[in-house]
């Protein structure tokens, strides 16, 4: 029996809601692995809501398990079969909002008071942390589990969390709730209108009233003491069970957390034969390479702009205070990055230019370039990428109609870059589709590579740049590596412990 438990009678079991549905628009995590829903990635050799499961049904506090979902085929997976034939297990299809779907159930026969909620993205769940939360939640109406940040950080250094702070330390949730009797559906109430703020500290702790986030903002009070007294603000008793152990605040709801999910997984199988059995396909290695700054000694559009402007339309250099003006309003927000550069081309460029002048013109910068612009270390290491079998691809924000030549020069031939639209024979000054920055560049280049019939699981990806705009490309990839980084790359790479290049 659980050390925490107290009584001499039965054992009082619980009803699990597990959350297996997913919010609305594609999931880029289940994009990524062409599944349905996020529950059904494989992670370390097994859709993620198999470890849950396994995890839930092994504690002696669970009396049976429903999964919420969109999909009531969720368990129709082969890895899945035996949850669904085990008669403790139901499936229910879930609408929108969280918490309308456990109030629609709770108290129902398929659900039955006391009432534990938790999520099918977090694999690292174990019966253990299940057992050890239960048995301290009997006691209040409402319990969260929650995971300290001195916890998180004496297990795993620089872990990037969202943290409500309070006076004794940050906290980050575990996706455990407790629910004891029907007084909690004021909880869920509340948690149906704030569900959108689950992120934002402040507009959570308004929810509760000015006085609790008065105190909380300003780390007057306790963790323990926040929760208790938002369960007061809510006419019921609440309590804060802080986790042990480290693991249970690191769900999957990124690709980051997705690597280190599955090296944690890894780690804790001990059974060399089961992990052998395990073993998938060895996939397809890609090496990224962002352009700018990190092929390059300098930024090319600029540079780009002035040499055609000067070989074509020396007139076009007068526009230069136009340019500058556009800039600003890029600056105050009132322009968007590929409205300027629409402006910058139409301006410095033109808006209607034949396309033997503008490849012979991309030609000639592409030489000048070839001579001094190009980082010899980069193109050492495009060459060293090929040499491991390597398939290479530059992502670029710049536009194609120039830097297909620079790809050419460097030995690149598969490119995902911003593209510029077209007339006819003639190149215009509109943009087709996004410009590759930031998260676009991201779900371009993974489109690209779904047109070459390679999902996200099916590749090992080595990422090349030098700017923090492409946090979200050095996010979704197996190894980020920061190349001659900006400040803000350069403080990001060390809280991740990427590794950072410096080329000359």
């Amino acid at each position: 029996m659980n050390s925490n438990d107290t009584t001499s009678g039965p054992r009082q079991l619980w009803s699990v809601a597990l959350l297996a549905g997913q919010r609305p628009g594609t999931d880029p995590l289940a994009r990524g692995f062409r599944r349905v829903a996020k529950a059904l990635i494989p992670i370390h050799g097994r859709p993620m809501i198999a470890w849950v499961l396994d995890a839930l049904l092994q504690s002696d506090h669970v009396g049976r398990v429903v999964v919420i979902a969109q999909d009531d085929a969720i368990l129709g997976d082969p890895a899945l079969t035996h949850f669904a034939a085990d008669p403790r297990v139901t499936v229910t299809l879930g609408q929108s909002g969280i918490s309308r779907n456990i109030m629609a159930l709770a108290g129902q026969e398929m659900l039955p008071w006391p009432i534990m909620v938790t999520t099918a993205d977090h694999p690292l769940l174990t019966t253990r942390m299940v057992d050890d939360f239960l048995g301290q939640a009997s006691g209040h109406d409402l319990s969260v589990g929650m995971v300290a940040r001195t916890t998180m950080l004496a297990r795993y250094p620089g872990s990037l969390r969202t943290w409500l702070k309070f006076r004794d330390d940050g906290y980050t949730g575990a996706n455990l709730f407790a629910l004891t009797s029907p007084v909690t559906r004021n909880a869920l109430q509340l948690w149906a209108a704030a569900e959108q703020d689950r992120k934002k500290a402040l507009r959570l702790f308004l929810r509760f009233g000015p006085r609790l986030a008065i105190l909380a903002i300003t780390r007057r009070v306790t963790g323990p003491e926040g929760i208790a007294m938002a369960g007061q603000r809510l006419g019921l008793t609440a309590q804060l069970v802080s986790m042990n152990d480290a693991d249970a605040g690191i769900d999957v709801d990124k690709w980051t957390d997705y690597w280190q999910v599955g090296a944690i997984l890894q780690a804790r199988d001990s059974d060399a034969d089961a992990a052998a059995d395990r073993i998938a396909p060895d996939p397809v290695t890609i090496s990224v390479f962002d352009l700018d700054r990190t092929l390059t000694h300098q930024p090319t559009y600029t540079a780009l702009l002035v040499f055609i402007a000067w070989h074509h339309a020396r007139w076009r250099l007068l526009l230069a205070p136009v340019v500058m003006a556009a800039m600003l309003a890029y600056l105050a927000k009132f322009v968007s990055r590929r409205r300027l550069k629409e402006i910058e081309h139409a301006l410095v460029i033109g808006t209607s230019v034949p396309r033997a002048r503008v490849e012979a013109l991309a030609e000639k910068f592409a030489d000048r370039l070839d001579r001094s612009g190009f980082i010899a270390e980069g193109r050492a290491r495009i060459a060293a990428e090929r040499a491991e079998g390597r398939r290479v691809i530059m992502a670029t924000a710049a536009n194609a109609f120039y830097v297909e030549a620079l790809a050419r020069r460097l030995g690149i031939d598969e490119l995902v870059c911003t593209r510029s639209t077209w007339d006819g024979d003639a190149l215009t000054s509109a943009i087709d589709g996004d410009n590759c920055y930031g998260e676009a560049k991201r779900e371009m280049v993974e489109s690209y590579l779904e047109s070459q019939g390679l999902a996200r699981a099916d590749i090992h990806v080595r990422f090349f740049s030098d700017h923090v705009s492409d946090k979200p490309m050095f996010e979704w990839s197996n190894e980020p590596v920061a190349v001659n980084p900006s400040p803000k790359l350069k403080a990001l790479a060390q809280q991740r412990r990427w590794p950072v290049l410096h080329w000359t």
